[in-house]
Order: C-alpha cells, then structure tokens, then sequence
C-alpha cells in the first residue's frame, strides 16, 4: 500500500512539473510572440517607441477645440498614441518649456512662430529633421511650398515642417471704397491743405484715385481715409482705417511691413533710425494726428479680434488683415464662424498699399519710391530636442500637414496653405468664391515682395523698441523731430542689443 501511496505521488509531481514546464514555454512564446507584432507594427508605421507625448500650441480657442477633435484624436486611434495637447500663452515662453523638458523627455512637438524659428534653432532647443528621421525627409518636404519652406532652413538645415503662412493684405468693405473713388474730390482742397503741411506742396501733381486697390499707395490710403473720417455714415462721423495697437507683436508687425514697403531691409528695422523707417513712422503720425486711425487702436489696444468687432459695429472700414482674420469677418466657413459683417460679401481684399515718401520733389511726386510689399510670417512644428521618440514628432507633424488635414483645417480656418497641391489648385480646394479671393491675393502678395523678420537672436529686443517709439512719437506725440528722436532715443538701445 505504502509503494502505491509514493508510486502516485511521483506520478502527480511528474505531471505537475510537466504542466509548469508547458506554461513557461508558453509564457515565453507569448512574450516573444508580443514583441514581434510590436516590432513588425513599428516597421509598418503602426507603433512607436513612446506610448505617450505632449505637444504645445496657442490657438484660438474655437481653432484649439477643432483641432483637438479633428486631427488630434484621429491620429491617437491611428496609432495607439495618447497626444496631450498643452498651451503657451507667449512666444518667448517657448523656450523656458523647452528647458525644462530636456530631463523629462515628454514633448514630441512645438507650434513655433515666425519670431522663435532661429532663437530655438541657436539655442539648440529643436533638432534638424535629418537628426531626426535621417534623410527620407528630403523627399517629403517637395509637398510643401517654397516660401514656408525658406523659413523652415537655417544656415542650410531644415529644422521645421511648415505649419501655415501669413501675410498682411488689405481688407475693406467694397461699397465704402466705391463710395470714396466716385466723392472723395468734394474734399479734394481740404485734402490738398492737409498735405501741405507735411510736405510744403499738398497732393502729388496729377493725383488721382484708383478705382482698383491693388493699385494703391500710401497719398491713396491717405485720401480714402480722410473721405470717410469726414462724412457722415449711420448718423456719425469718425475715423474708419484702423492697424492693431495693442502693445504686443502684431503691432510690431504692422510697422515692420509699412518700412518693407518703403523700400527697407531687415538691416534698416535693425537700426530703426534710416530713411525708411522715419517715412514709415511720418505717415504714421499724419493718420493719428489727421483723424484717419481710429482711436480704438491705442485707446483700446486693439488686437485683430478688437478690430474685428470694429468693424461690426461699423467703425471701421478697412485694416490690414491675415487670412484667418479675413475669414473669420467675413464668417460662413465653419456654423460657429457667423461672421462680423452685416453684408458678408462687401467684404473685399487686395495686396497691400505702395510705401511712398511724404516728401515730394520739385516735379511733384514722391521723393521716394517703395513697393507693394508686405510681412511674411506664419507657424512651423518643431521637433524638441528632448522628444522621447523622433519618429513620433515627424509622422505627427506630417500628420497634421498631410493633404487631407490641412485642406480641412485651411477651409475652416482661413490658413494660407503651406502645400504645393493645394496652392496650386485653389478652386479645387475652396468651393466658395470669397475664399479663393482671399487666397489669390494672398499668392499675389507674395509675388509682389514679402519679406520675413530680421534674421536675428535678439529680435524680440529690437522689436519691443517699436512699440515703445510708436506710442512715444504716434500717441504722445514726440513727433517734433521724428529723426533726432530716433537717433537719440531709440537707435542707440538697438545697437547695445544687437552688438
């Protein structure tokens, strides 16, 4: 009985170590089976190293929302990828979240603007895409569109993936400038005085009002604006030609673009005290001083949105707008963009005013002569260097700006594309016709001279300078002379951050 009690007791043991055996095999199979698929989904562009990742914006906050819900969630059940998308309030804070994140290793991407494209760069805070992803780059960025991909390179390396493009064009309501074009001679002696006290002669000989504002310059600006300052429209009288005012970057902007115009370099915003930049800031002083700005810009610091309650309210008529601006005015594109215009489609656009000299010569006409150009700026996706998966920073990125995405997120929002297959097929891509307008005179801008931010580190330094001096010589009036007060005051503070 004993032998049979320890016979099956072996027996058992046996069959148990048989069993446990079986289960670590099987363990290990599955294991090894697991990794595979990882392995294999990693190569078919499936899975990445990083489950997780953070990514920053600054949008507004009905852009942030469709964002979040139409290519953010889209691209998280594509990949088995959990994308937390966090905000930054200003530009330069950028760069402290990217500090901090260089032991943390948690953001794969960065909404980076125009003014943080090279201080990000320099301060090796963003890696080049050949560090990122090696060379299958170099194919990619064909798609995307010369200009957005200037900006995108830094001393030879491409660091960034284009995001959108903007550029300031004029914006006005199509029946006030018709108005302006058939009356504004009824003023025409009024006017002629105004100029003569700047200039010592009044209007340039000959002068006459296009009818076409994509011929005008800044005399033209200038004459609308008092027309309309002067005339009575919903039982009122008051200046109608509005530029942001608030004291932040988009005001730098506006100055930045009427010294492009005048035939400035990036060297001569550097300086901030050549000839381009006294005729910028003279023209700037005639709007305020004649009654043609409206006060809301310094009174009120209007941003973009401020002017476009502006304009719904009837105040003003014409403002130098991106094409997100435009769109949101004019509404429709999305059922929450109702829009700020009674009449959506007096709503017209052209490219910007030729830059001129005040200054006329004995013949007449204007001492200097500049052009129709305009600012260019816009958003890119850069890759930190602390992302915790290269890969995952490109394939969203390109995610995001791929064909289908970006032609949503264009006609919804207004953003001047960045891709060559949707730049060169306009009325493929916007049905609506308002919306290939804003998009053809934002292409025709660019033909007619943009220029981006001077290419330096320390430009959000020099630009703060233009705010100070424009509410200094603008607003306040220190306008006595414009040139000693910029060769005094404000150039040599340019030259102590720049050296």
């Amino acid at each position: 009985m004993f032998k049979k009690i320890v016979a099956f007791a072996m027996c058992f043991m046996l069959l148990i170590g048989v069993l446990v055996g079986c289960s670590t095999k099987t363990e290990v199979n599955t294991n090894t089976e697991n990794k595979q698929n990882v392995e294999e989904a990693k190569q078919e562009g499936k899975k990445f190293k990083a489950d997780e990742v953070t990514i920053y914006i600054r949008m507004m906050e009905m852009q942030d929302k469709w964002f979040r819900e139409n290519i953010i969630k889209p691209f998280e059940k594509e990949y088995g990828v959990k994308v937390n998308v966090r905000t930054f309030e200003k530009e330069i804070d950028l760069q402290n979240i990217l500090e901090l994140d260089k032991d943390k290793n948690t953001i794969a991407l960065v909404k980076t603007p125009h003014t943080q494209l090279i201080p990000l760069a320099k301060k090796g805070l963003v890696m080049d895409l050949e560090q990122a992803v090696g060379d299958r780059y170099k194919e990619d960025i064909k798609e995307y569109t010369e200009a957005s991909m200037d900006m995108a390179t830094i001393d030879g390396k491409v660091y960034y993936i284009p995001r959108k493009l903007e550029t300031n064009t004029l914006l006005f309501l199509k029946s006030k400038v018709k108005d302006a074009v058939e009356n504004w001679q009824k003023f025409e002696a009024d006017i002629n005085n105004m100029f003569k006290k700047y200039n010592g002669i009044g209007l340039p000989k000959g002068y006459t009002l296009e009818a076409d504002p994509n011929e005008w310059d800044w005399y033209d600006l200038a004459v609308v604006g008092y027309y309309w300052a002067n005339t009575e429209y919903n039982g009122k009288k008051e200046p109608r030609i509005a530029h942001r005012g608030k004291k932040y970057g988009g005001t730098i902007v506006e100055m930045l673009t009427k010294i492009y115009q005048a035939s400035g370099t990036q060297e001569d915003a550097i300086a901030i005290n050549t000839t381009p930049v006294k005729d910028m800031f003279e023209w700037e002083v005639l709007f305020k001083e004649e009654g043609i700005y409206n006060p809301g810009m310094w009174e009120e610091g209007w941003s973009g949105g401020g002017i476009w309650n502006a304009m719904a309210a009837g105040k003003v008529y014409l403002a130098f707008m991106h094409q997100i601006d435009a769109f949101f005015i004019h509404g429709g594109s999305n059922p929450n963009m109702t829009g700020y215009l009674v009449e959506p489609d007096d709503m017209g656009v052209a490219i910007m005013p030729k830059g001129v000299s005040l200054e006329l010569n004995e013949n007449g006409e204007p001492v200097r002569q500049g052009s129709h150009a305009s600012q260019l700026a816009g958003w890119w996706w850069g890759i930190p260097t602390s992302t915790p998966d290269p890969e995952l920073s490109y394939e969203l990125a390109r995610w995001i700006t791929n064909a289908e995405n970006h032609a949503k997120e264009s006609q919804t929002f207004g953003m001047m594309p960045i891709r060559k297959d949707i730049v060169e097929n306009l009325n493929g891509t916007f049905k609506e016709d308002w919306m290939q307008e804003v998009f053809d005179v934002a292409n025709r801008q660019i033909k007619a001279g943009v220029k981006p931010l001077p290419q330096i580190t320390q430009w959000p330094e020099v630009g703060q300078l233009y705010l100070d001096a424009w509410y200094d010589i603008v607003v306040d009036g220190n306008n006595k002379d414009i040139q000693k007060v910029l060769d005094e005051k404000y150039a040599p503070k340019a030259r102590e951050i720049v050296k």
